[in-house]
């Protein structure tokens, strides 16, 4: 639960949604009253949701679906039904132009990591079965008219460690991977090298980014509001998608969201349009003065300042944005 309050609302999980993961009868865990990507998918003319997969989902979101199956994530046993349960509805599903969004939430890998670890016999068929979905599902992106616009999100909620448990911080645990896919990508990425040991010693092959951004970047790739307690950032390599002044454009609105988040964070303190003064430009850089500072670096946002042009400013947007979200999530840790 808490990493699909992370992907989906752009927030971070609090202890509390630890707790509740496990309480299977406690409807309090509903996330289905927050404002998630999924809500905002749905609230669209047509909008029309369907899902196959972890029950999990179904539990957080018990209306939100018009079409569903659920499989239960408890018989760590079963390395394969739990799969074919969901894999039996795609082709169907890709045929059918009645819905808008659909979630697929495969068990098998993470079933096997937790009776056999990382490097189970098990574990290479398993992600050549689940390559093949990927290949399949792509293959219907690329034949079918009615899904010409469709965006594939490959990803996982979570990693495992050496032992294949996960809910600590190791590093293999807090690495999932995350892959944008779709045919109309390719304006702006020819593919990227698959690296074949990590390029930073552990297991950063690629660039790394924060859970909570997932929500504010499906929002503005799928034009829809951004889920009102985000605290991600549009992740900066799908920000090529626009021209240069529309970006600048969608990490303002980003940043404008934050501020609604902020002010919530920080009622006693004024965060105003201007120019920074001397006296805020010495608190932006003092961690210690969290209010004052973020004052600044919303000026920082509004206001870049610069003459360098529009890619400067989205730097700028970018790195201001990453230092609002964590003074707020220190500000949140620490009360």
């Amino acid at each position: 639960m808490p990493r699909i309050k992370a992907m989906t609302t752009g927030s971070t999980p609090s202890f509390l949604d630890v707790i509740l993961n496990f309480a299977e009868g406690d409807k309090s865990s509903s996330l289905e009253s927050q404002d998630t990507w999924l809500g905002q998918l749905k609230a669209k003319r047509d909008g029309r949701l369907v899902f196959y997969g972890d029950d999990t989902w179904l539990k957080l979101f018990p209306t939100t679906f018009a079409r569903a199956e659920g499989t239960s994530s408890f018989f760590v046993s079963d390395f394969t039904e739990v799969d074919f349960n969901v894999t039996r509805n795609v082709p169907g599903a890709l045929d059918q132009n009645d819905w808008t969004g659909m979630i697929l939430h495969y068990l098998g890998l993470d079933h096997i990591g937790h009776k056999s670890g990382p490097t189970s016999p098990h574990m290479i068929p398993k992600q050549a079965e689940m390559d093949d979905i990927i290949r399949r599902i792509y293959q219907g992106l690329e034949s079918k008219n009615h899904l010409q616009s469709t965006l594939l999100v490959l990803c996982g909620d979570h990693g495992m460690n050496d032992a294949g448990n996960h809910g600590g911080s190791a590093e293999g645990e807090t690495s999932p991977a995350l892959v944008f896919i779709s045919p109309k990508l390719r304006s702006i990425s020819q593919g990227i090298e698959c690296p074949t040991a990590p390029l930073s010693g552990d297991l950063g092959f690629y660039t790394k980014i924060d859970q909570s951004d997932i929500a504010p970047t499906l929002a503005g790739l799928l034009g829809i509001p951004i889920p009102k307690n985000n605290l991600g950032v549009f992740i900066p390599d799908l920000l090529r998608f626009w021209p240069q002044g529309d970006s600048v454009r969608l990490l303002k609105q980003n940043a404008g969201q934050v501020l609604g988040v902020v002010k919530e964070t920080f009622p006693t303190f004024s965060f105003k349009d201007g120019p920074v003064s001397e006296a805020q430009s010495e608190a932006c850089a003092d961690t210690t003065l969290d209010g004052t500072r973020l004052a600044c670096l919303w000026s920082g946002i509004r206001n870049p300042g610069d003459s360098k042009g529009q890619e400067h400013d989205e730097q700028v947007q970018q790195a201001t944005l990453h230092a609002v979200s964590a003074v707020v999530l220190r500000k949140r840790n620490t009360d």
